[in-house]
């Protein structure tokens, strides 16, 4: 295989996850008025265009992620081919999270429709029940962000223990794994100190870093094939 290729492709399809996955939590985001259903409701039956947009996004950034973690399993299989295999299962575990949890954004659209049988139930419980939906939707984001910060963690480690790239890209991840894994555990256990939405720049940022690095920089394809035993 050519390593630097493999890199580049990682980093454009990993450019791809960012891209979208920024893009979907801001237009969810400022659709959702805490608090208050029937507000929610509204904004996204008047955005509805925009919240589908939301949702393909997402799911762009799902199969897109499953070709970063397989590019960047055989990219760093040489480093520990065991703990690279961790790692990608731990990325795809995260994908198939938020893939199932996106179901939820259905639902939503599904509550707020206007299907015969929604009649069953007032106006004010379907607003309820599309808000019930969305929060369901960010708690399984949160849950995905765990495998994903997982993920992060280890992709970290490969990245300090590979000759092919810097050392500091490696802290990055690693910090940015630590700040996905703290701030969703916290929000679990202690939801009111909102400590994961301080935590998400910083992890995003370390993230970014090493996609960047990957796109433009690449591996040094002769310390790879060093490292991997091959001529």
């Amino acid at each position: 295989m050519n390593p630097a290729l493999n890199a580049r492709i990682a980093g454009f399809l990993y450019l791809i996850v960012v891209v979208a996955s920024v893009y979907a939590l801001i237009t969810t985001s400022s659709l959702m008025v805490s608090g208050d259903a029937a507000a929610t409701a509204a904004n996204v039956r008047a955005s509805e265009q925009l919240f589908r947009l939301a949702f393909v996004a997402t799911l762009i950034a799902c199969v897109a992620y499953v070709g970063v973690v397989a590019m960047l399993y055989e990219l760093f299989k040489p480093v520990n081919a065991t703990l690279s295999l961790v790692a990608a299962f731990l990325g795809l575990a995260g994908c198939a999270v938020s893939g199932a949890f996106l179901l939820t954004q259905l639902a939503t659209l599904a509550f707020l429709g206007d299907a015969s049988y929604l009649t069953a139930f007032s106006p004010q419980q379907l607003e309820a029940l599309a808000r019930v939906s969305l929060r369901l939707g960010g708690l399984g984001n949160s849950i995905s962000l765990v495998f994903f910060g997982s993920y992060c963690l280890l992709l970290g480690l490969l990245v300090f223990g590979a000759r092919f790239m810097p050392r500091l890209l490696g802290v990055f991840l690693v910090i940015a794994g630590i700040g996905w894994l703290f701030g969703n555990f916290t929000s679990f256990l202690a939801p009111s100190l909102g400590w994961d939405s301080y935590l998400l720049p910083v992890s995003g940022l370390g993230e970014f870093a090493f996609t960047l690095w990957l796109l433009v920089m690449g591996v040094n394809k002769a310390k790879w094939r060093e490292q991997a035993g091959v001529t």
